[in-house]
């Protein structure tokens, strides 16, 4: 085992914050000397005068200083940015680990009242599990992260292969933390993103390319010839004919020039994020399969940081053009513009097929790491074991995970076999409903490759299908129970064409009168055996419980009990063998003061 979470990162705050003392105070420094420096290349003008050798030395030097400085104040910038995230990040896992964890993104964009079973248990939103999870750097990576909750994986070896590489980065969190560092250096927008992965699948135009290619070297050549006998005072009529030259073919290059413009520019920063990323993954060494597999795709046939590098490069080079003085002077000599499509046009023609593999390589990264970072965070967290074959779920001290330690109340569970019914009854606030998200929840992480909040656990991956927060819609003009109905009507037709579902159901039927609900839940359950369904199904209405003796071998009772003692409710929230014997609505409604 590595060091325990909260020393790694208290010690990392430490350096970091040293370290950013530090490197603010040499940029203030820098500061000064620049201006000192820009200072000097005109100070000797004031002492020497303009014809003096020693001025033009002075300030000739001063220029060169100050162009130095510019650069070293821009790598210690950088420098500082990293520490600020680096900081960040400790102080950002000390508050998780303290499980105050509303500081991280809550994936609301994900929410989907209709999905199977993610708003039921609670996987997006404010205080959800993806925000409890979420530490991802990039659009992609999160986004991913997000799918693989709602689409979690049901293979046993794709699964294992999963835990082992979230294992393997869980015991490295040095590097997770520089690779989250260099993520959050450049915030990177949705279009931003998504445009880079169409560059997979456009194709980019460029007529006469031969011609251009020969065009962007001659001409060149032949303008800076041309100033020659400018130079020497004999004519600037070429110099000016070979500049008027160059922006004729820009004016009919300018549509061109703009949409390859639109197509690149402004994304250097994002390009930059991307290389160093790439590098991180490149250069580490792993010995999980599944990272090894992923990382191949960036290191062969050759290296993705380096053709991404010198995507990077052209990038810049076309941004040039921002800058007016600087693009009017390059155009005039150099046919810049021209220059930067053709080469932009020839890396695409190369590379472009590869850049969503490489892309898609990040995110996998970039989403493992937030799992790995709550495998590292949760040390009493356990793989759970993948069973193949027949159904089973048995689990050790099994709680949610999102509950903190010290209130959390675990249980344990087994299912096995298909065709299989548990009904838990309970009081009200007993229990059964955080019980049903408990077990939701663990078996959503299971089949991620993630541990789960159990102290043993062995499970099989198949979909899940849960009905627990209905909800009724205005618009659509449906009532509560019709919306029950059609989640309902959705699963049993999955069951009918071979599916096999955990079906988790919270109170069935809640939207008609207690006779009608109780007929349907027992016909409900009956298909579910029929049908070959796991299920689990909480329930106020004890008559359901007397199912359990018509299919002795399918349907199990379980409860939370409670205990009213002084004029007090006394929850255990303990999962017990049997039915409720004791419900608490009458009791509580008095107590309050209804009735």
């Amino acid at each position: 085992m590595g060091t325990p979470a909260v020393d790694f990162y208290t010690e990392k705050l430490e350096v970091y914050s040293t370290k950013l003392t530090s490197i603010t105070r040499k940029v203030h420094r820098f500061g000064w000397y620049r201006f000192l420096a820009f200072l000097f290349i005109f100070a000797p003008v004031f002492v020497f005068r303009w014809n003096s050798q020693i001025t033009f030395g002075i300030s000739f030097s001063a220029i060169l200083l100050f162009f130095f400085l510019i650069k070293r104040n821009l790598q210690l910038e950088k420098m500082k940015r990293k520490y600020i995230e680096l900081k960040k990040l400790a102080e950002d896992e000390l508050l998780a680990l303290q499980h105050s964890f509303t500081h991280f993104a809550n994936g609301k964009e994900f929410l989907d009242t209709n999905h199977f079973f993610s708003y039921d248990l609670d996987l997006f939103g404010e205080g959800s599990l993806f925000q409890f999870l979420n530490r991802t750097s990039t659009i992609n990576g999160k986004q991913l992260l997000a799918n693989r909750l709602t689409h979690p994986s049901t293979k046993k070896e794709e699964i294992e292969k999963r835990q082992q590489a979230i294992e393997e980065l869980s015991l490295i969190p040095n590097w997770r933390i520089h690779f989250l560092a260099n993520g959050k250096l450049f915030r990177e927008t949705e279009q931003m993103s998504t445009e880079i992965k169409t560059w997979a699948t456009d194709e980019l135009p460029l007529h006469n390319q031969a011609k251009v290619k020969w065009l962007i070297r001659i001409l060149p050549i032949v303008t800076v010839l041309s100033a020659i006998p400018a130079f020497l005072g004999i004519s600037n009529f070429y110099l000016a004919f070979a500049v008027l030259l160059q922006w004729i073919f820009i004016y009919f290059f300018w549509k061109r020039i703009t949409q390859y413009f639109s197509y690149f520019g402004r994304k250097s920063e994002l390009l930059g994020k991307y290389m160093q990323l790439l590098q991180f993954i490149e250069e580490r060494k792993f010995s999980s399969e599944y990272l090894q597999e992923v990382q191949q795709k960036v290191l062969k046939p050759e290296r993705a940081s380096l053709v991404f590098k010198q995507l990077k490069s052209l990038v810049k080079e076309l941004e040039y053009r921002q800058n007016l003085i600087v693009g009017i002077f390059l155009n005039s000599f150099f046919l810049w513009d021209i220059r930067c499509i053709y080469h932009l046009w020839s890396w695409h023609r190369r590379n472009h097929k590869k850049v969503a593999v490489w892309v898609d390589v990040i995110a996998e990264f970039d989403a493992l790491i937030s799992l790995a970072n709550f495998t590292n965070n949760h040390p009493a967290f356990t793989f759970p074991k993948i069973h193949d074959g027949g159904f089973l779920l048995q689990a050790e001290e099994l709680g949610h995970p999102l509950l903190r330690a010290q209130k959390r109340i675990c249980n344990n569970i087994e299912i096995a076999g298909w065709s299989k019914v548990v009904i838990v009854t309970g009081a009200n606030m007993a229990g059964k409903s955080t019980f049903l998200r408990t077990v939701g929840v663990n078996l959503i992480l299971g089949r991620l490759g993630a541990p789960v909040c159990a102290g043993k656990m062995t499970l099989t991956p198949i979909p899940i299908y849960t009905n627990m927060r209905t909800t009724d819609s205005l618009l659509k003009d449906e009532s509560y129970f019709f919306a029950e109905l059609k989640r309902l009507k959705g699963v049993l037709e999955r069951l009918r064409n071979g599916e096999r579902i955990f079906v988790i159901l919270d109170e069935m039927l809640k939207g008609t009168n207690s006779i009608d609900k109780l007929n349907g839940s027992k016909e409900l359950i009956k298909k579910l055996i029929e049908l070959k369904s796991v299920s689990l199904i909480a329930t106020h209405d004890l008559k359901l419980s007397e199912m359990e003796k018509s299919f002795p071998q399918q349907v199990f009772n379980k409860c939370f009990e409670i205990k009213i003692e002084n004029n007090e409710m006394i929850f255990d929230y303990k999962l017990t063998d049997g039915v409720t014997k004791t419900m608490n609505a009458t009791f509580l409604m008095k107590k309050m003061g209804i009735i």
